[in-house]
């Protein structure tokens, strides 16, 4: 007769167990990791949404000031202050509420309304204000009767040409093909804000901006597409970040204690916090492996 190994009444025998046996992974492992990267996702949307974000600049309308070029070594990436103009919903164009106002001579980031360019966003300079009377004369703006003179980084380099210039240079073109470019941008981009003589093209109304390029020949700007809305503009733009060689600080921003302290001091907090949060991740995990092998039952 076989002999059969019987456990006492009242006790259950251990299951046997593989030597190789790794404890289970937590249940919450996955749900904490899902909500420490929201997190980071939604601190990221309300920086580059409502604190500060760069942008490239797509074409050398702003030159000599900003490099366009879409070679990253190249082209001039910026700074933009989304903090003073007021924060906005990210992905809107609605404002939680404003703060300051656009001033003259700023250079502005700013979306494009349909149909106005080919790309979705845009950087220009900010000539004319909200009710002013505006008009491009001898390549400088006259407003409200009063010529003004650009700032002194720029007298040198810009002019703001108008119609009569455009056909000016059409005659005298040296080539053909220079001449083929001026006729093309008479045809396709005809100045009219700030250029034809009636109050519906000279006279621009609140909330709205005339914004132009400082590479004003080579420029599709306010001239062609009229005023610019309050709600467009994302910011001004404080600093060229990179490439290296080309960064600049247009403000003083970049001076501050607590400009250095946005500008370097966030990103050291948002990669602390992933650090912290990783270990603090690890330690858990660790804590529960060894829970999970001192609570398994011995091997016989």
């Amino acid at each position: 007769m076989t002999e059969q190994a019987h456990t006492p009444k009242g006790t259950q025998a251990a299951p046997e167990e593989a030597t190789d046996r790794q404890p289970r992974r937590p249940r919450g492992f996955f749900k904490s990791q899902a909500w420490d990267w929201i997190r980071i996702i939604l601190i990221i949307l309300f920086i580059k949404g409502c604190l500060v974000d760069q942008y490239t600049i797509p074409s050398g309308s702003m030159e000599p000031t900003l490099q366009g070029d879409p070679n990253f070594l190249k082209g001039d990436r910026v700074l933009v202050n989304k903090w003073l103009y007021g924060p906005r919903i990210p992905f809107t164009t609605t404002r939680l509420w404003e703060w300051a106002h656009p001033d003259r001579w700023d250079i502005v980031v700013f979306k494009a309304a349909a149909g106005q360019s080919e790309h979705a966003t845009l950087v220009k300079r900010v000539v004319g204000l909200p009710g002013e009377r505006v008009e491009l004369q001898n390549g400088r703006p006259v407003v409200n009767g009063q010529r003004l003179e650009p700032p002194v980084d720029l007298r040198e380099d810009v002019y703001y040409y108008n119609m009569q210039d455009l056909l000016w240079e059409a005659q005298h073109a040296q080539s053909m093909q220079k001449r083929g470019y001026f006729v093309a941008l008479l045809e396709q981009y005809p100045y009219r804000y700030g250029v034809i003589d009636a109050p519906e093209f000279l006279e621009i109304p609140e909330d709205h901006s005339f914004m132009l390029g400082d590479n004003s020949l080579n420029s599709i700007d306010g001239r062609h597409y009229g005023w610019v809305h309050r709600d467009q503009m994302l910011g001004p733009v404080f600093a060229i970040w990179w490439p290296w060689s080309h960064r600049r600080d247009f403000s003083g921003f970049t001076q501050t204690w607590w400009g250095q302290g946005l500008l370097y001091g966030l990103p050291l907090m948002l990669v602390l916090w992933e650090v912290y949060g990783y270990m603090r991740e690890r330690r858990r995990r660790k804590q529960m492996q060894s829970n999970a092998w001192d609570a398994a039952p011995p091997k016989h």
